[in-house]
């Protein structure tokens, strides 16, 4: 019985190893630019968010995921290093919008603030090239109001 036991422990071993089982295979998680889209000129930006204030209280909050499609190679290596000063210039937008363009209870106006987003990035990167691309725009309305 035990030398039974012992033989089949010996032919499993090597059938899990390979993975050889029923079990699914491991999968390194997708990184959030794949999970995007493939496009080697596409620069994902991190999600923004800005505070809608009206009448001198908070209405609710922008939440914004972007991101850049740079065709020039060197526009985008510039646009990587560039990084801090583009995220600044993009959360200045977006607050610049919901502070100004955008009214509480109303849908977000994508042209407008895509418009808004593209000045600031052409202007952070001292050149046109860089195509803004939105992903989700959401308003979450504040509780209570």
């Amino acid at each position: 019985m035990i030398i039974a036991v012992a033989a089949l422990a010996a032919l499993a071993g090597p059938a899990a190893a390979s993975g050889g089982g029923s079990a699914p295979a491991e999968q390194t998680p997708a990184t959030r630019q794949e999970r995007l889209t493939s496009a080697e000129s596409f620069l994902p930006m991190p999600t923004l968010s800005a505070g809608v204030l009206q009448r001198y209280s908070t209405r609710g909050t922008l939440v914004l995921d972007m991101g850049l499609d740079i065709q020039d190679e060197t526009l985008r290596r510039h646009a990587r290093l560039s990084g801090p000063r583009l995220r600044d210039a993009l959360r200045t937008a977006l607050a610049t919008y919901a502070s100004t363009y955008y009214r509480d209870r109303t849908p977000p106006d994508p042209t407008q603030l895509t418009r808004l987003l593209q000045q600031s990035i052409d202007r952070t990167l001292g050149a046109t090239g860089a195509q803004v691309l939105l992903v989700n725009i959401i308003y979450q309305r504040a509780p209570g109001s």
